[in-house]
């Protein structure tokens, strides 16, 4: 299954209306091809939609009367096997969960989530993955908990209320993503990592049921952890692949996706490639380069920053004038390097972060890792009170979520921060429009054995990218005679970089690409500053009008002001006006225990 939703009743008196029903259906997909399958008891009703990625069912009534449905692969590896496709690993799944057995769920690997409903006692969950990958939103509203897996179904029914968070929403143009669970309405949240949210006699109470932090320091050489490692990564892979022997994947300049084709390489007879970067940097380069070392069959597709990559793929994919000579096995599923470089490379702690973090100086660490990512909230836009109140906000919030993981390290506790917030929030635009593209992602480097492994090791051995780049010498040798994109201040690439080539993060977009973009932009900002329901307990207006011209005019790149102005803008439109305002949330009874 690839998309779900559903809704749960808290009290058998209160029955589900037909029109919420309806609701849910129509909005579930926005493909017309698509036919919604559907499950309903007097306290439950879910539907699901599946593009046949995977060939095999996630959905079951079983012979208790209970339901469940799933999307992705929960991968387990129970009894010391493997999963023999998602469908059994759900039958598995649903007999423990009738007799309210959680564990098992300790033992996938894979990126999934999951609804259940047990009619005998009125027992409903929800759950997300270990990395909680697969996204999965509710709103619990009076006697109603709803869910989805877009949080576009959410948006869409009028029996969700859409109450802006400012915070969040600072938050996400502060920092990227609201953090913690939470979306940009006070309502509607997300299930976090590991997390299951559990509907018993009205009751709705969330739970974890895996630990991050509590996985157990391991004593182990340098080259004892390579090939652990090493043999997890194989393992995750062919795991995916199920004997697969045709395939494609994303392929970037760097080591991420490079592994990834790599191991796909030796196991299948077949493997597609594609690229996607700017003309004429390091990214398509050394793709090339390392396509033709490795034997795939290569397509470069040059674009400008900032497209949905999925529907990128998906078109490039459709349109590919080779996929016809050997049709992968399953062609709606692309393999991606997606966490490589946050798991194995220790991307973003950088030595001035472990120095402070090492010295025992949290704040001082948190300082230097807003400055050096860029992290802030752009206060000039808000009005005076509001930019006041968010003033410190990203710090206050971030030390809360690192105090919140204990660790002896306080390194080990940043890692663990950074793989558990980041790489979930990285995938929900391709969630959200699944149905629109309608590619899965394979991503073995968001493998739960994988990281837990990876997170057990000693810290320092892997900072920096010094052992992810040791741990290449396990690979085919065509891996590492190709040079590849580094991150600045890590282990460079040990092949030689031609000096006429810029890396991502210096490539320029085209001049007409900028200009489209500065116009569209301007178009919107003059929509918005010209609409009667401006918020202005929100925004400056006049500040933003001055900001408008300065830009047009060519005195200044404003930008980034008018998108974050923007952002604030459409919640508060999608909302019709009402938002939670620091110190003044919309009164709502709070109905999970935690």
């Amino acid at each position: 299954m690839t998309i779900l939703a559903g809704i749960f009743s808290r009290n058998p008196l209160v029955p589900i209306s037909d029109a919420v029903c309806a609701s849910l259906r129509q909005s579930i997909s926005r493909n017309p091809t698509d036919h919604p399958i559907e499950f309903r008891e007097v306290q439950a009703y879910l539907v699901k939609v599946d593009i046949g990625a995977f060939d095999r069912p996630a959905h079951r009534v079983a012979s208790t009367g209970s339901m469940a449905i799933l999307a992705g692969e929960p991968l387990l590896t129970y009894d010391g096997t493997s999963s023999q496709g998602r469908d059994v690993d759900l039958e598995f799944l649903q007999t423990q969960w009738d007799e309210r057995d959680l564990r098992s769920l300790r033992s996938a690997s894979g990126t999934y989530c999951a609804a259940y409903f047990d009619p005998r006692t009125a027992t409903g969950y929800l759950v997300a993955d270990r990395l909680g990958l697969r996204t999965l939103y509710y709103c619990v509203v009076d006697e109603f908990v709803y869910f989805a897996t877009a949080l576009r179904i959410l948006e869409s029914l009028p029996e969700v209320p859409k109450v802006v968070d400012v915070l969040a929403v600072a938050e996400i143009n502060g920092f990227g993503y609201p953090f913690g669970g939470g979306t940009a309405y006070a309502d509607i949240k997300m299930l976090l990592p590991s997390e299951i949210l559990t509907l018993q006699q009205g009751a709705v109470k969330s739970t974890q049921y895996f630990q991050w932090d509590a996985i157990a320091p391991v004593q182990a050489t340098e080259e004892q952890a390579m090939v652990e490692t090493y043999r997890l990564f194989q393992s995750a892979v062919q795991r995916r692949l199920r004997g697969d022997k045709t395939t494609f994947a994303y392929l970037s300049g760097g080591l991420d996706s490079r592994c990834v084709v790599a191991a796909l390489c030796a196991e299948c007879d077949r493997v597609y490639t594609f690229n996607f970067s700017l003309a004429n940097t390091q990214d398509q380069a050394f793709a090339l380069a390392y396509a033709n070392k490795s034997g795939t069959i290569h397509q470069e597709l040059p674009t400008e920053p900032g497209p949905n990559w999925s529907a990128v793929m998906a078109d490039t994919w459709q349109d590919s004038p080779r996929r016809h000579e050997q049709m992968p096995e399953h062609p709606a599923v692309v393999w991606t390097g997606e966490g490589g470089s946050v798991g194995l490379g220790y991307v973003y702690v950088s030595p001035e972060i472990v120095k402070m973090l090492r010295a025992g100086d949290l704040n001082g660490a948190i300082d230097i890792y807003l400055r050096q990512q860029n992290k802030v909230i752009l206060t000039r836009i808000l009005t005076p009170e509001l930019a006041e109140q968010l003033n410190g906000h990203l710090h206050v919030r971030l030390r809360r979520e690192l105090e919140a993981i204990h660790c002896a390290d306080p390194v080990r506790a940043f890692y663990i921060f950074l793989n558990l917030n980041g790489p979930r929030r990285h995938l929900v635009n391709h969630f959200n429009t699944i149905d629109q593209h309608r590619l899965e992602f394979q991503v073995p480097f968001y493998d739960s054995e994988l990281l837990e492994y990876l997170t057990s090791i000693a810290v320092d051995p892997c900072l920096y990218h010094q052992f992810y780049v040791k741990w290449l010498d396990l690979f085919d040798l065509a891996v590492r005679e190709v040079p590849w994109q580094a991150y600045p201040g890590h282990v460079p690439s040990l092949v030689p970089i031609p000096a006429d080539l810029p890396d991502q993060w210096n490539a320029p977009a085209s001049r007409a690409h900028q200009e489209a973009l500065k116009n569209d932009l301007l178009k919107q900002s003059e929509f918005m500053l010209s609409d009667a329901d401006f918020p202005t307990q929100l925004l400056r207006k006049s500040y933003l009008r001055l900001m408008k011209w300065a830009w047009k005019l060519g005195l200044g790149n404003y930008a980034y002001a008018i998108r974050a102005a923007l952002s604030y803008y459409n919640y508060w439109k999608i909302s019709g006006g009402r938002c939670a305002l620091p110190g003044r949330p919309v009164s709502r009874q709070k109905q999970v225990n935690r």
